[in-house]
């Protein structure tokens, strides 16, 4: 990723840092998180690549967690993960939605030479959403919800911005 195109995005996204009332979820395989940011507009961004929430001493919930049952007595042949409420990365969010969220703030957010984005929230919480793809596919976006800017869309081969969609 060239440094140019770090720069629209730290510039883009910098309305985040201050950012509360943060909520997660997720609908089928794509992960979201929205926020009211410190000038009053509520934003988004989705995921679809690998990601990691951690903490200083442990890996908290990672993408592929939505994958796994919620109990280890669950057979794996009936499992279905994409029934909301029936994986790990689901009972988290719920979680989180409940006790964190209240009371979290986005603190900081940087994203590195790879196009890596990395999130540290108050709590010492931190959001790290890695490129894991060398195509044009999609990884991450970047939006105001229900405003008339452009979607920060971020894939393998750099960013790129897309109107908003009328059904968002």
């Amino acid at each position: 990723m060239t440094l140019s195109e770090r720069n629209i995005i730290t510039e883009r996204m910098r309305k985040i840092i201050g950012a509360k009332n943060i909520k997660l979820g997720r609908v089928v395989d794509l992960v979201w998180i929205a926020m009211i940011g410190a000038d009053g507009r509520n934003y988004a961004l989705h995921m679809q690549t690998f990601f990691r929430f951690c903490n200083q001493e442990a890996v908290l919930i990672t993408d592929m967690d939505k994958y796994q049952p919620i109990s280890p007595d669950i057979d794996y042949e009936s499992f279905n993960w994409d029934v909301q409420g029936n994986n790990l990365l689901d009972k988290w969010c719920e979680e989180f939605n409940k006790n964190l969220s209240p009371e979290i703030v986005i603190e900081s957010m940087e994203i590195n030479k790879f196009g890596d984005l990395q999130i540290c929230f108050s709590h010492s919480i931190t959001l790290t959403v890695y490129l894991d793809t060398t195509s044009d596919d999609e990884c991450w976006r970047f939006f105001e919800w229900h405003g008339n800017g452009e979607h920060l869309v971020v894939t393998g081969k750099g960013i790129e911005s897309q109107a908003e969609d009328a059904n968002e």
